[in-house]
């Protein structure tokens, strides 16, 4: 933000050298990025964090500049102008679309002359980079640069029927921009229209067929307040940047957009005559009660780390125009309209602080603070990590929040969110993790990686169970993992990770649905016999909502049973001396019967020599008949004191068999 020294001489006295004003401005945290001198004028360039919409103008600077050095604040004054008729006579204004613009303003000025700009106008408009057009449109830019409110000023006389209607435009409509840009519409831009048409693009810029010209007699000045989300998402996509837009995304006073519209008439009338109409057309859909807040002097004393004295407090609070009233022990503060960035007592305690000094603050010459060892948690999860980038996993480490389509497709109608006004989009506290591995994925695809093994170790926060309103989420950590691999070696991946944490403990799939998975393709995961969470490929509905092109197997479990079950004292048994002996057999059974009840069935017989039973795959086809399937199991027999002949080997898969065609009646496959 460039700011003139001569301009900001007219609110606060700025006689300070230059050198010591630029540490003043960067004490209370707007730092001076560049110093500018000119033949006439020593431009500052100030760097405004995006929170200090008010600090875009040279009032707001000179506010801030006063507070810090204790010199009074002068804002301009304005005086009686001449009028004529009224405004709401002349003019009507329609706001279809309260939420978007909350206020809107109209005054309008007749038999103004279009000419040049006063020197000393166009000299400080060009000290802060602005161009200088006529004497209407400078008006309007000079109370850009010092209100921080932007307006607009169109041809009165070009505005169909003379009225104002702030609506979101219809798709198919365009607009001409006054740079000439032809503008296509749609219905997420809020627009401003006459009775006919668009005639400008509502906080981003005007029309040009209603733009002020040499030609113009009367004008309406308008002063508004747009919706600074809806304004930038039309900027972006319009590609449409101005300075008007830059101010209204970072939000304006809406109690001084009346007092701005009347400066620039002030200027106007000054440079170009003319009368102004008796009264200001206002549509308020709902006029600002100013915020109450209240902060402890001792509170800020612990904070800080030194004693300011109470006196001083209420100075500094008083000197930034919050009107500290004491109740009891403490300054309730009432924030004036243009410090929307104030709210808490902790902001409250960050202006003391910055107006006090930092500096003021003792630097300690040693920081100490105890170590504390990796907790169980940590170890184990560090280990999981481990195990999984051992499998072929890379860690993704995603944003808290997703949108509230996306936790309804994970079957989570009722979800935690955050208040709209702090976060618009994406304000769900995401239930599960899968939402932001699977946006992970897509990323991953967009830029050429199509195939994606991601893991996350990460809270989430799935709605508490029962009624009742302000119940905290049922907050948990939770293991996800997606995969474009085949859903066997996600599944084989989960496995490994337990078997390396809990060697001990048995980890089961028993097919269910879940309504983010593919039907026949879902199961849920279960840590000795307790169910922990959801294995399976992701549905088609879903695959398509992120846009993705290859199927997606994923998992997500509790993490805390694994951490529960962890066995971390390390334990081994010598090598096998002896070779093991294979066996794969493809067995035919009815199509209902599962995997889960062959294994159980295969589990239930004494077999002290088999030590494993691993599924391979699953046939259907010729020459399986119909309804029935070809499901191959891997066995292997092992003894520890010899070697064992194919004849014992061939004794115990055969008691597997009989068991088998008793049980299912299962079938070899030749």
């Amino acid at each position: 933000m460039k700011i003139s020294l001569n301009w900001l001489t007219d609110y606060v006295d700025v006689s300070l050298p230059t050198s010591e004003l630029a540490d003043v401005f960067k004490r209370i945290g707007l730092p001076v990025e560049e110093v500018i001198e000119t033949d006439t004028d020593i431009v500052l360039d100030l760097e405004v964090t995006s929170n200090r919409g008010d600090c875009l103008g040279h009032l707001g600077v000179a506010r801030e500049l006063a507070a810090a050095t204790g010199k009074p604040f002068k804002p301009p004054q304005i005086g009686d102008l001449p009028t004529d008729s009224k405004a709401s006579e002349l003019t009507r204004i329609d706001v279809l679309d309260a939420d978007l613009c909350p206020r809107y303003t109209a005054r309008v000025i007749r038999g103004v002359k279009v000419g040049p700009s006063p020197a000393w106008m166009v000299e400080r408009l060009e000290a802060v980079g602005m161009r200088s057009i006529n004497n209407i449109v400078d008006a309007t830019n000079y109370v850009l640069m010092e209100y921080s409110q932007p307006l607009h000023s169109f041809d009165y006389d070009k505005l169909d029927e003379n009225r104002i209607v702030v609506r979101r435009a219809t798709g198919g409509e365009m607009m001409v921009s006054i740079d000439e840009t032809k503008c296509e519409l749609d219905d997420s831009m809020l627009v401003i229209a006459d009775a006919r048409k668009p005639v400008a693009i509502a906080g981003v810029m005007g029309g040009l067929n209603t733009e002020v010209a040499e030609s113009t007699v009367n004008v309406l000045i308008e002063s508004a307040q747009f919706d600074p989300l809806s304004v930038r998402r039309t900027s972006r996509k319009l590609q449409l940047m101005s300075d008007s837009n830059y101010r209204f995304e970072r939000g304006v006073d809406p109690v001084a957009i009346d007092e701005a519209s009347l400066r620039a008439c002030q200027l106007i009338v000054a440079s170009g005559g003319g009368k102004v109409a008796e009264g200001l057309v206002d549509v308020w859909a709902k006029p600002h009660t100013p915020a109450k807040v209240a902060m402890r002097p001792k509170r800020c004393d612990t904070v800080l780390g030194i004693e300011i004295p109470p006196g001083r407090q209420e100075e500094i609070l008083a000197g930034l125009g919050l009107a500290p009233v004491r109740a009891d022990d403490d300054f309730v503060c009432t924030i004036p309209s243009y410090r929307a960035d104030l709210s808490r007592e902790i902001d409250l305690i960050e202006e003391v602080g910055r107006i006090h000094g930092y500096d003021k603050i003792p630097v300690g010459g040693q920081v100490t603070h105890a170590v504390a060892g990796d907790t169980l948690a940590t170890r184990i999860r560090r280990m999981a990590g481990e195990a999984l980038a051992m499998a072929g996993f890379d860690e993704a480490v995603t944003f808290t929040f997703v949108d509230d389509a996306e936790a309804e497709l994970f079957g989570h109608a009722r979800h935690v969110t955050v208040d709209k006004l702090t976060r618009k989009t994406s304000n769900v506290l995401r239930p599960t993790l899968l939402p932001s591995l699977l946006a992970a994925c897509k990323s991953n695809q967009d830029v050429g990686n199509d195939e994606a093994c991601l893991f996350e170790i990460a809270a989430c926060f799935p709605a508490a169970e029962g009624e009742g309103q302000g119940r905290l989420p049922d907050e948990y950590t939770e293991l996800a993992m997606i995969s474009t691999d085949d859903l066997l070696e996600l599944r084989g991946a989960l496995e490994t990770l337990v078997q390396r944490l809990a060697p001990q403990a048995s980890l089961t799939v028993s097919p269910h649905a879940h309504p983010h998975l593919a039907a026949g393709r879902s199961a849920t995961v279960l840590l000795d016999g307790k169910a922990i969470g959801a294995i399976g490929q992701v549905s088609e509905k879903i695959q398509h909502h992120y846009g993705l092109e290859r199927p997606i197997a994923a998992a997500a479990v509790k993490f805390q049973p694994l951490i529960d079950a962890a066995q971390l004292v390390r334990t081994y048994e010598p090598l096998p001396r002896f070779p093991a002996v294979r066996r794969d057999l493809s067995i035919i059974v009815d199509e209902p019967v599962t995997w889960q009840q062959l294994s159980e069935a295969i589990a239930g017989i004494d077999q002290p020599l088999r030590q494993v039973m691993d599924y391979v795959t699953t046939y259907r086809g010729k020459p399986v008949p119909a309804g029935r399937k070809s499901v191959t199991v891997a066995l292997e027999y092992r003894a520890a004191d010899r070697t064992l002949r194919g004849e014992e080997v061939d004794s115990q898969v055969e008691e597997i068999l009989a068991a088998l065609r008793k049980d299912f009646s299962a079938e070899l496959r030749a």
